[in-house]
């Protein structure tokens, strides 16, 4: 009897993961066929926060989260990071633009009836929380580029999963619905058109507890993304809060950025003067300060303004 005992205390117990970063595999049926990469800094103990970060188009999860700053921010905080990647097999060439972009046009991948890619990540999330004891109800997300159209689809479709998101220089929610028009040149996904765009309720259906809300950013001299995507989303956004898309409040928390809060603090927009499509950085020593130099526009720390936003830390927007 004690032997059994012992055996089921140790199955429900969580194991220690590993400090650092690493690959993992087997944690779950991935019907997305995504690779999982995890950071775990040693001072994420249970009940730890998770954010999950998506790479953009062409990109990968190697220091991602060091070149753009998140990595510091989960040292600080003990937040574990999880990176989904994406495969090169799953998706077409993409034209001009570098591929292994996350598959945000596939319905499959991008609601909560399918299973594909967006599954894949909960399972991913799924994981962490029963390795490690990490906080299930404190789920965040962010992305870049691509990896922003993949965090507008995650918050979509798993409201009840994420407490907060970030989207940097991303796009609407269902702004094509086909792989060849998500990477048209000045089409609907590019945020220079107007163009309608899905409700984003349609990716949970019948949903109708709380929504998680979000953060959008956009550089104003960005040229393959519109700085008009950010307007896109954030209209997209307040007809799902129902609010209005006059902003509350504006201010200029650094020389060059304009900050926007919507509603009660539902969506907060960022623009940032003179930053193309790169993520926002600013390299440095204090608490305020990310990311690697030559690694994106300095101007300010995206992940700080982001991690207050999510309230990690202790911290509040």
């Amino acid at each position: 009897m004690k032997s059994l005992l012992v055996a089921l205390v140790l199955a429900l117990t969580p194991t220690t993961t590993a400090t650092g970063f690493q690959e993992v595999s087997g944690f779950g049926s991935n019907p997305g066929n995504q690779r999982m990469f995890l950071y775990t800094p040693a001072a994420a103990g249970p009940g730890a926060p998770i954010v999950v970060l998506f790479h953009g188009c062409g990109g990968q999860a190697l220091n991602l989260d060091v070149n753009t700053g998140w990595r510091k921010y989960a040292d600080l905080y003990g937040f574990h990071i999880v990176m989904p990647e994406q495969k090169p097999e799953n998706v077409g060439s993409g034209g001009l633009v570098p591929h292994k972009c996350f598959s945000a046009w596939n319905d499959a991948d991008r609601t909560r009836a399918g299973e594909g890619e967006a599954t894949s990540v909960i399972q991913m999330v799924d994981h962490v929380v029963g390795q490690t004891g990490a906080d299930r109800n404190s789920v965040f997300v962010t992305g870049y580029s691509g990896g922003g159209a993949a965090t507008n689809v995650m918050l979509a479709a798993y409201p009840d999963r994420f407490r907060a998101g970030a989207v940097f220089f991303g796009m609407p929610y269902g702004c094509a619905s086909t792989e060849t028009r998500y990477f048209l040149i000045g089409g609907p996904c590019s945020g220079s058109v107007a163009t309608r765009l899905p409700d984003i309720r349609t990716a949970y259906p019948g949903y109708a507890g709380p929504r998680p809300p979000v953060q959008i950013w956009h550089g104003s001299e960005d040229r393959l993304i519109s700085p008009r995507s950010l307007e896109r989303q954030r209209d997209q956004w307040a007809g799902v809060f129902g609010i209005s898309r006059t902003p509350t409040r504006t201010s200029t928390p650094k020389p060059g950025v304009t900050k926007q809060v919507f509603g009660a603090g539902e969506i907060q927009t960022y623009q940032v003067s003179g930053m193309g499509h790169e993520q926002p950085i600013d390299p440095g020593a204090g608490v305020e300060n990310c990311g690697a130099a030559g690694q994106g526009y300095a101007a300010i720390c995206g992940p700080y303004e982001a991690v207050r936003f999510f309230g990690i830390g202790g911290a509040g927007a």
